[in-house]
């Protein structure tokens, strides 16, 4: 069979807003999507050049964060797929070899169906044990490419990574984006664990530290509303010491110091020992310790 290549320079989409549809399009390497979004969008970009390509290969290998059910089902990859990879691996100077790093593909089930993704090697054998205990997934993976086979092995992406306890890993991601000011993609994530579990009280705290962030020193609009949402959070989960402590910030900035003496012994109370030595020393500055204990008598 003649295979025709077709080399896929992704657009870049400098306008990013707070919707799904605004930041796929974007070069970071664990963006939260669904599948559907990502797979119709490679379907546009296949489809941009109006050509017919057997195999086409996407230049900037975009990297996705997707929630996933296994499909229970495995197999060895076919050959022809490995040497789309590898000529793919090629044609994007990667130096290793797929076949040296792929050998098996998963069967995982999304919001768009049912697809096969090779799977790392090394990962191969911990897939299998944890899709035994637990059957959702949050896999990480590379957009290389994809071809003209039927739906379920059209698209060569790969996982690279996974994380079978899916919610602690979307709070480690969320964690990581704000760390390096990628807002977008933290505030999708943050939100998405708000759909997944909206009782938990710890995911209104960290969208709350995010409005803090962007609203301190002195932007009261943002500061209240991160104090709104530490509020929220606080009725969901009053034993979050870390988040009385976050609240405490806020109503500093806010100008409230006995409140935020106030949370902050709620959060010593419940055992927080994150709170740092110069946090102190700013709140006693404002108002000593001593004095907020005579007012609060």
């Amino acid at each position: 069979m003649k295979i025709y290549i077709s080399l896929l320079l992704l657009l870049i989409v400098s306008n990013l807003s707070f919707y799904q549809e605004s930041i796929f399009h974007n070069k970071r390497s664990n963006t939260l999507l669904d599948f559907k979004v990502i797979t119709d969008y490679y379907e546009r970009v296949n489809n941009q050049d109006g050509s017919d390509s057997g195999v086409n290969i996407y230049a900037s290998t975009n990297g996705y964060l997707v929630l996933i059910e296994s499909g229970e089902k495995t197999r060895k990859i076919a050959d022809e797929k490995l040497s789309w990879l590898n000529m793919i691996f090629k044609s994007v100077n990667i130096t290793q070899k797929a076949s040296d790093l792929f050998e098996h593909e998963v069967l995982i089930n999304t919001d768009d169906g049912k697809y096969w993704l090779p799977i790392q090697k090394q990962l191969y054998g911990f897939w299998e044990k944890e899709m035994k205990l637990n059957k959702q997934a949050l896999i990480f993976i590379r957009a290389f490419g994809s071809t003209d086979d039927e739906k379920e092995n059209r698209f060569l992406f790969t996982i690279n990574s996974f994380s079978g306890n899916f919610y602690d890993g979307l709070w480690e991601e969320a964690i990581k984006s704000y760390d390096v000011k990628d807002d977008v993609n933290a505030n999708n994530i943050v939100k998405k664990l708000i759909e997944l579990d909206p009782k938990d009280g710890r995911n209104y705290a960290m969208y709350g530290y995010h409005y803090y962030d962007k609203g301190y020193p002195d932007n009261r609009p943002l500061l209240q509303k991160a104090d709104s949402l530490f509020s929220i959070a606080e009725k969901l989960s009053p034993d979050y010491s870390y988040g009385h402590y976050q609240r405490s910030l806020v109503k500093f900035q806010l100008g409230e110091y006995i409140k935020a003496w106030e949370a902050l012994d709620k959060a010593r109370n419940l055992g927080e020992t994150n709170i740092e030595g110069y946090i102190l020393e700013r709140f006693e500055a404002k108002l000593p310790y001593a004095e907020y204990l005579k007012v609060k008598k």
